[in-house]
């Protein structure tokens, strides 16, 4: 059985073209959803919704999960270090991705206009492979609708100094190894510090909204594992 397991697991994370056939299939309803982000929700996340639960106010938004293949056709994923503002997110590891804007039609336009405009990659080099759940982020209020994507051929990323800091390139194997997650101490913007459920990658710390989306793209990922082995 192990052999087996390390058999498929070399077939996911290193051939690109089947992963990606895989995810499209894996990629349709019921999907994990809460269950999957309240394992790496933080703490806190609970009084918030409380005190905020009126989701007809909040503000709608899109982010894309990209996938493309490294040098090695090895899968890996793009993240962006946001920059330093007067914002809640201020600093923070995320998905490309932003605000609906009124021109958007729907979040797909808004992911993919955001993606270009952050990281230069345009939407004619992407295939759409599906969406995971939406998810409500209390303290700015938005509600997130994750896309996922991917790139056949490693794209030129450019990024826009204005919204980002650095762009972060991470092998998707990355995230299932054990010591990947962890428990570390972070400040909010409003010089709160507590505890939070992240991934670490070279001193950069994914937490919040961002690991929940992660932590239900790996759910999907261990099901097409489970389906192959």
């Amino acid at each position: 059985m192990k052999f087996i397991t390390a058999l498929v697991k070399n077939m996911i994370f290193n051939d690109f073209d089947f992963f990606i056939k895989k995810l499209k299939q894996a990629l349709t309803p019921p999907l994990p959803g809460s269950v999957a982000h309240d394992m790496l929700a933080p703490e806190h996340r609970k009084s918030l919704l409380l005190q905020n639960n009126d989701l007809t106010k909040a503000q709608l938004s899109s982010v894309l999960v990209l996938f493309f293949p490294d040098s090695k056709n090895k899968i890996s994923i793009v993240f962006t270090k946001r920059v330093e503002y007067k914002g809640v997110h201020s600093g923070q590891i995320s998905f490309p991705g932003g605000k609906a804007e009124k021109h958007d039609k729907d979040y797909f336009d808004t992911a993919f206009r955001e993606t270009e405009e952050e990281i230069g990659v345009e939407r004619s080099n992407i295939q759409t492979l599906g969406v995971l759940s939406e998810l409500y982020v209390p303290p700015s209020n938005f509600i997130i609708f994750p896309v996922v994507g991917a790139t056949h051929e490693s794209p030129v990323f450019i990024k826009d100094p204005k919204e980002v800091a650095e762009i972060i390139l991470v092998p998707f194997e990355f995230f299932f190894n054990k010591e990947a997650i962890g428990v570390h101490q972070v400040t909010t913007s409003d010089s709160l510090s507590f505890d939070v459920p992240g991934y670490m990658i070279n001193k950069n710390l994914i937490w919040g909204a961002t690991a929940m989306i992660l932590s239900e793209l790996i759910h999907v990922t261990n099901k097409i594992m489970a389906a192959e082995g």
